[in-house]
């Protein structure tokens, strides 16, 4: 027995020494502990976060409930409840609208994208025209020279033929070496042929470049056309100052309005009926929308040349019709800006 293997033999025999198999499984036995160590960690900082959500989740679901509540006894008061009524009328009618502006920018949007992508189309396939027949040109240009390097080697090849005798034999040397100069030029042409033959094909070939999106006149063009919409909606709703009416209920809760008597309530709900089935309306009536487009694109001033968006000052303010109830925003008073006022939700339908 070698001397090694009895010295490993008699370190087994002593008391306290491991063999390697148990060195092999305790070192298993620590990394599993480290890997079970980080396991817990991760799965206690997710619980951790869980708890946290959980919480968030039930103060929400409580404020909701307290919110609930306090309708219910505001709607139960019979003063308070005609206010509510029309707090919630006046809410439909500016998501009514913001949901038209919406819908109205998407079909703007795919209009124009439909719109510059048949112009890249068009522009692509001019280009590709005019490519090949400047391969076509540059292939018959080829073809004429090689026939014509053709007929240049028969003639040399016949007149080679023709020089007999041992004292041609210099002006036969002479002629044999100008042949194959003249047939590595024919080589060069019948390749260049070739070669712009295998170009033309992969100019026929080569698909349309992708669409890279609206440009920035294009997304301006849309923009404007948006601007103008909410314009008309402005407008179109500013009898009786509904247009700020709807606007308050983007800034204020139900429990802070106040529209006036029962009878006031009662007159404002026919406008809003009014209202509402003006802009349910299908068939609307949008005389006057290429106008103030044209007007909004005219006077729109953009901070640079990369945005899309014109300054706020530059589009103007609308004039608003006589409120029925008081209290409502200063700035309603003076005019409306549908770009200040976001009205609609106008910065979710224009494109940036």
């Amino acid at each position: 027995m070698p001397i090694s293997d009895r010295l490993n033999n008699f370190r087994q025999l002593l008391p306290g020494v491991r063999s390697p198999q148990e060195d092999e499984r305790l070192l298993q036995l620590y990394w599993n502990r480290a890997e079970l160590k980080k396991e817990l960690v991760r799965v206690q900082d997710e619980r951790r976060r869980e708890q946290e959500h959980l919480r968030t989740l039930e103060g929400a679901v409580m404020r909701t409930r307290e919110e609930l509540q306090a309708l219910e006894h505001y709607l139960g008061d019979p003063d308070a409840g005609a206010h509510a009524l029309v707090y919630f009328q006046l809410q439909a009618l500016w998501r009514t609208c913001a949901a038209k502006l919406a819908r109205f920018s998407g079909q703007l949007q795919q209009q124009q994208m439909d719109r510059e992508q048949r112009r890249t189309q068009i522009e692509f396939d001019q280009t590709r025209r005019r490519e090949l027949a400047d391969c076509d040109r540059r292939i018959e240009d080829a073809h004429a020279a090689v026939a014509t390097l053709e007929a240049e080697l028969k003639l040399m090849e016949a007149k080679l033929a023709a020089l007999r005798g041992f004292w041609n034999y210099f002006r036969r040397r002479t002629l044999g070496d100008e042949i194959e100069a003249a047939r590595g030029r024919w080589d060069l042409a019948v390749m260049q042929v070739t070669d712009l033959s295998d170009d033309r094909a992969h100019i026929e070939a080569s698909p349309s470049p992708p669409f890279a999106g609206l440009s920035v006149d294009g997304r301006r063009v849309v923009n404007t056309a948006i601007i103008a919409y909410a314009q008309q909606w402005v407008a179109s709703l500013s009898k009786g100052g509904v247009a700020i009416l709807a606007k308050e209920t983007t800034t204020k809760r139900v429990f802070d309005v106040q529209y006036g008597s029962r009878e006031d309530c009662a007159r404002l709900m026919v406008t809003l009926k009014d209202a509402l089935a003006l802009v349910q309306d299908p068939t609307e009536d949008l005389r006057g929308l290429k106008e103030r487009t044209d007007a909004v694109r005219e006077s729109a001033i953009y901070r640079s040349d990369a945005d899309t968006i014109p300054l706020t000052d530059s589009i103007g303010v609308l004039p608003t019709g006589a409120a029925p109830v008081s209290g409502l925003e200063s700035v309603g008073r003076a005019g409306v800006n549908v770009l200040v006022d976001d009205y609609w939700d106008l910065y979710q339908a224009l494109l940036q």
